[in-house]
């Protein structure tokens, strides 16, 4: 049972194949589903469910097939039992009775694996039959879960941003009850941490605790399958005595089990578990170091030099100083001009601290690789009490603007991967929030990395949806930045969702959120124009609400480039879509603080298509029916005429137009 690489599927896998989807069966005493899918434009683009929703609910089914490491670790020649032998056959005997099940265990317990396994046995399965299931939701709700025949689902509750509804244990079983009459199961994933309170009292009796399967039991599977069978042997030495003693998880196993495969002779062995243990002895080696020479540094000068170059490592040395400086100040310990120059001099410190200079950048022991990360890991192991004094000052040092960009990046690179390792959300957060200016490029790096991570891309999702939704300038804009860049490329769908979100609290016009619609625009053209479409179409009418708001700011967005100009108009020849537009203009011209924002988008429009002898006649018609309403036509005064008292032809013609439509409208009306 072996999670070698995820517990959450890959972000870049896509879903099964937009030309043909799966359906989704309703049950009948369930509302009606809200699943669509959608083919657009020459990336063939799916979206599953994004192009519905600004507000609502929807869930990404991802298929779990023979590309998936726990797929392939839960076949019968590979697959490792939990050290509690009979807690999977009781999991499977509730899976078949319920049509649902919790796996409670820590992430990286192979719990993933184990749920797998479960659904390959629980029945026979459609084409694909197994699928990863991963929510967008503002709060936990089996409605938008899909209802199939001859499927099996895993849904990942770990992390949940916010408490699940009262009655979401209750619904979970009655969605089991409801696959299971389908011959469908579902797996629910959870931590012991999360899985508790009033909510999930009505699923004690699906819930298993699950523990990982034996560290060497597991390590010799994953040898074995991965062609190294004679390696098997060297587990029998003494040196492992102290990790099988330990028995990690199924995670740690198989990490070692890949450090095993990677050596060339057992030669190599101490190395490689030496590596393994996070370099612990080397490190407590390098904290507690003490030395009576006259001029060397004390045992915590050198200690915050140790953190401070794991943190800086490869860093300039005089970054390392001053970060160890501010961690020392951090402390209470003064450094006034006098303490420090009565303190041990910076080259004691960095010999002290076991950092080598490499011209005016310095490093800690390259031959131990991996020994920076560790030394950060082993900092949050041992001192647990001090985590949030730990963050700012690491978050300080990279915001520190006195700090080269460059040394900064590598701070957040180090934060990243502590908080990838240590599954710490906090540091992730921290990270978000502490990198502001000009270094909130650190954060938008750190984070689109993040977003994509197994261990917390989905926590990082959850969070860009929710700060998509609030009224901090500091979140919108990097949610913005986010979704604007390589991971909005990649996942156009998920980032134009929460585009769309941050849109109702930015400045209609806004610069920032135009460029992010341009990109997605470049990759995903059809599907932007779609969902927006729709948006527009669902929330048209209903006025003062806040999605309402986001549908303005989206089109507005939209419309506001050439490249998305381009595709408005080539979708306006469609006459439901034109009335959306039409509206949506209408509306915008009705908001006092759009209409700024409008009518420089307009000129810019007249600018470019007054003697545009191909699109120009498309383009007044299409303006002629947004300013027909009379109460309209004052907002044409600003574009109308110049400063001059000079009339401009391209808007005589769209007022001339506007009047002749209303008339038209009217008449046809009356009739």
């Amino acid at each position: 049972m072996s999670d070698q690489s995820s517990e959450v599927p890959d972000p870049t896998h896509r879903s099964t194949d937009p030309a043909n989807p799966p359906t989704q069966e309703a049950p009948a005493d369930s509302p009606p589903s809200n699943t669509e899918y959608h083919q657009y434009g020459d990336n063939n683009v799916q979206a599953y469910n994004y192009a519905v929703h600004l507000n609502g609910d929807y869930v990404q089914d991802l298929p779990i097939d023979g590309r998936d490491s726990a797929y392939r670790a839960s076949g019968d020649q590979r697959f490792v039992e939990p050290r509690e032998p009979n807690r999977l056959p009781d999991a499977a005997k509730i899976l078949e009775e319920h049509g649902v099940v919790v796996l409670c265990a820590p992430a990286g317990s192979g719990r993933r694996t184990a749920a797998v396994r479960l659904l390959r046995r629980a029945a026979a399965l459609g084409e694909p039959g197994l699928f990863d299931l991963e929510p967008e939701w503002a709060k936990p709700s089996t409605q938008c879960l899909p209802v199939r025949s001859a499927t099996g689902f895993v849904l990942d509750l770990s992390d949940l941003p916010d408490e699940p509804p009262a009655r979401f244990g209750q619904d979970l079983l009655r969605h089991g009850a409801t696959l299971h009459k389908r011959g469908s199961f579902l797996v629910v994933l959870a931590t012991p941490g999360d899985w508790q309170g009033a909510w999930v009292d009505a699923t004690g009796d699906v819930t298993v605790r699950l523990e990982s399967p034996s560290a060497r039991s597991l390590v010799e599977a994953e040898l074995d399958a991965h062609g190294h069978a004679d390696r098997v042997a060297w587990l029998t030495d003494e040196i492992f005595s102290p990790i099988w003693t330990a028995d990690p998880s199924a995670r740690e196993a198989c990490r070692l089990a890949g450090l095993l495969a990677a050596v060339t002779d057992k030669e190599q062995l101490k190395e490689a578990l030496d590596r393994f243990g996070n370099w612990h002895t080397t490190v407590e080696k390098l904290l507690n170091k003490r030395s009576s020479v006259d001029g060397s540094p004390s045992l915590l000068s050198t200690r915050v030099t140790v953190w401070a170059g794991a943190l800086l490592d490869g860093g300039r040395r005089g970054s390392i100083v001053r970060a160890s400086d501010d961690l020392l100040a951090s402390l209470g310990q003064a450094r006034g001009p006098a303490d420090v120059l009565t303190d041990a001099t910076s080259s004691r410190r960095l010999q002290a601290a076991e950092i080598v200079p490499v011209g005016d950048r310095a490093h800690h022991d390259q031959s131990r690789q991996g020994l920076p990360s560790a030394i950060l890991r082993h900092l949050w192991d041992e001192f647990p009490t001090q985590h949030d004094l730990l963050t700012k000052w690491a978050i300080g040092v990279a915001a520190n603007r006195s700090i080269p960009e460059d040394d900064a990046r590598l701070a957040s690179v180090a934060l990243l991967r502590l908080a990838v390792r240590r599954h710490d959300r906090k540091v992730l957060d921290s990270l978000a929030m502490g990198l502001t200016g000009p270094r909130r490029i650190l954060a938008v790096e750190a984070l689109t990395t993040a977003a994509t991570d197994a261990e917390l891309g989905r926590y990082v999702r959850d969070r860009l949806l929710n700060w998509a939704e609030s009224n901090n300038a500091e979140k919108l804009d990097l949610v913005v930045d986010i979704c604007g860049g390589p991971w909005g490329s990649d996942q156009p769908a998920l980032a134009l969702t929460r585009l769309g979100k941050a849109a109702g609290g930015k400045e209609f016009g806004a610069e920032k959120l135009i460029d992010a619609f341009r990109e997605l625009l470049r990759h995903a053209p059809g599907l932007v124009d779609k969902t927006v479409v729709q948006w527009l179409r669902k929330h048209g009418t209903e006025t003062g609400e806040k999605a309402h708001r986001q549908a303005l700011g989206s089109f507005m967005a939209l419309v506001s480039s050439d490249t998305g100009t381009d595709v408005v108009l080539a979708s306006a020849r469609d006459a439901s879509s034109r009335e959306h537009f039409v509206h949506a203009w209408q509306a915008l011209l009705s908001t006092n603080e759009a209409v700024d924002a409008v009518l420089d988008q307009l000129t810019r429009w007249q600018e470019r298509f007054e003697h545009d002898s191909d699109h120009k006649d498309e383009v007044i018609a299409l303006l002629a029916e947004v300013f027909a309403p009379p109460r309209l036509r004052l907002r044409l005064d600003r574009l109308l005429v110049t400063e001059g008292a000079v009339v401009r032809p391209f808007w005589r013609d769209i007022l001339g137009s506007a009047m002749q439509h209303y008339t038209l409208v009217r008449k046809t009306s009356e009739a």
